[in-house]
């Protein structure tokens, strides 16, 4: 399923963010999650299951053989070898562990499961065609935690094409608290404000948007006894306002806060993500290998964020 880098306004019939479809129909493009046979793989399937649940769509459960990179050593290549005797020896178990604690909590829900001898990286990748959401299990937030994140999770994200939600905190289903999103302008902010309407008006979640400027990135520009302070903070309100408004009309019962931050956007997004129970952000789908995510936003946040974030991939803007 594509996702639109286009306004509500733009946009045409089927360009929503999760489909229409996905409401009325058990064929409907399913949300995926990844399991490893880890305690948070089987809450992050409880927790995706709870999602689908309220998306009315169908589950599908996927595990593979490890992420182990891309080296072609000699070592590797063993490695990848144990990797994938080992899964054929523990896919079931992965599988039938995180079906059945889906199973438990949702009876009703209608859950796939697949498991591929490809590696996660590929396997999740290709999953990520026809889902609405992927999401991964990210529990651990530690220095350990962020180097371990390096491997299948950015690998996925590097290639997904649809919204890639880092599972972790602990809670297995949607909450009445906020969705945050932080939203900067940049390709419609990527689909991450129109998916955050979506998700806050099925989930019926108050939405808070945070737009955030850098007042000392500005300044460095210009000479601060000529600049209009004022000036600028209004115009970054009125900016704020404009990329709300076309979703706001379409979704006009979720009750929106908007939140103005001179602020880097990652410091921006912390300071209120402790009282929300999901983040979502853009990220720009192109550039180099290896270029989409680091450094960036959604990068700080997949790294220290201690609730689930979500990454909305969208194509970079030519000219």
């Amino acid at each position: 399923m594509e996702h639109p880098t286009r306004s509500p306004d733009e946009a045409g019939s089927g360009a929503d963010v999760l489909t229409e479809a996905a409401v009325t129909s058990e064929t409907a493009a399913p949300v995926v999650v990844g399991v490893d046979g880890s305690i948070g793989a089987v809450g992050a399937a409880r927790w995706a299951a709870a999602l689908a649940d309220r998306l009315h769509v169908p589950l599908h459960i996927v595990t593979a053989t490890p992420y182990l990179g891309h080296s072609p050593s000699e070592l590797a290549m063993a490695a990848r070898v144990a990797a994938m005797a080992d899964h054929h020896e523990w896919a079931d178990r992965y599988l039938g562990a995180a079906q059945a604690a889906v199973h438990a909590d949702r009876p009703n829900l209608t859950v796939t499961t697949e498991s591929s001898t490809a590696s996660a990286e590929d396997a999740l990748a290709t999953a990520t065609r026809s889902a609405q959401l992927l999401v991964l299990g990210c529990d651990e937030v530690s220095a350990l935690g962020a180097l371990l994140l390096g491997s299948t999770t950015l690998a996925t994200l590097d290639r997904a094409r649809c919204p890639v939600v880092a599972w972790r905190g602990g809670s297995v289903e949607p909450s009445q608290r906020p969705i945050l999103v932080g939203v900067d302008g940049s390709g419609r902010d990527g689909g991450a404000l129109g998916l955050a309407f979506e998700l806050a008006d099925r989930l019926d979640a108050p939405l808070w948007v945070v737009h955030s400027w850098a007042l000392k990135g500005f300044a460095d520009k210009h000479r601060p006894s000529v600049v209009d302070w004022d000036a600028n903070t209004k115009g970054q309100w009125r900016r704020l306002n404009e990329l709300i408004e076309p979703w706001h009309r379409r979704h006009a019962r979720v009750n929106v806060t908007r939140i103005g931050e001179s602020a880097k956007a990652s410091h921006a997004l912390h300071i209120h993500a402790k009282f929300a129970q999901l983040v979502v952000v853009g990220r720009r789908h192109g550039g180099s290998h290896g270029q989409r995510i680091v450094g960036s936003t959604s990068l700080n946040l997949l790294h220290h964020c201690t609730v689930p974030v979500v990454v909305c991939p969208f194509e970079s803007e030519v000219g």
